[in-house]
């Protein structure tokens, strides 16, 4: 009935990643609705990668491509808006304590090196950031005893993206994440900078 046109949000997801990458590369794309928008517009917030996997706009090629690409699939009264993905750096602080007849410095190599690997995984456009995740991470490390704290920080300047969230403000009633607009992706850029652990 809809020709293999693009009816909910999942079907401009879908197709935007169907794209060849001819036309350019996406690493992550979010369908909204605009509620504020009298038809049925959709805005689309779309990411890209540099060469060294970390996350940047798309360019002005690839946004246009990709609305040559989708214009041909979409519904007729649909209107599309591409837009930007705001990035937001962020970096996690924990501290443990050292089960007695583990190896101090080892036990948080192992505890460090958890929790990158458990952020290794890019997350999705508006998709919260579970604090949970860490300790679960942490838990997974030979010679770690307990956990006494875990902070979420935000990582802004030069190195970083301009734009930052504040994290208390966001934080859930239960402390367990930390929730971000639809437009919006968290990333640890550097994660042997931005992760850092300490013992007690």
């Amino acid at each position: 009935a809809t020709q293999n046109r693009a009816v909910t949000k999942q079907d401009y997801e879908a197709m935007c990643y169907k794209m060849p990458p001819m036309f350019g590369l996406l690493k992550r794309v979010k369908a909204v609705r605009d509620s504020d928008s009298f038809k049925r517009n959709i805005n689309l917030y779309v990411i890209s990668e540099d060469n060294f996997g970390k996350l940047i706009s798309s360019n002005s090629s690839i946004k246009e491509n990709l609305k040559i690409w989708l214009n041909k699939n979409r519904m007729i009264n649909d209107t599309i808006d591409i837009l930007d993905t705001n990035i937001i750096n962020f970096g996690i602080e924990f501290e443990i304590v050292v089960e007695p007849n583990a190896e101090r410095m080892e036990t948080l190599s192992n505890a460090t090196r958890e929790v990158k690997k458990e952020f290794s995984r890019l997350r999705d456009i508006g998709e919260p950031l579970f604090i949970t995740d860490v300790y679960t991470a942490l838990k997974k490390a030979n010679g770690v005893l307990d956990i006494i704290k875990v902070d979420i920080t935000s990582k802004v300047g030069t190195l970083y993206s301009d734009y930052s969230i504040n994290i208390s403000q966001n934080l859930s009633p239960d402390g367990r994440y930390i929730v971000i607009p639809d437009d919006s992706i968290f990333e640890i850029k550097f994660p042997d900078l931005d992760i850092k652990g300490t013992i007690k």
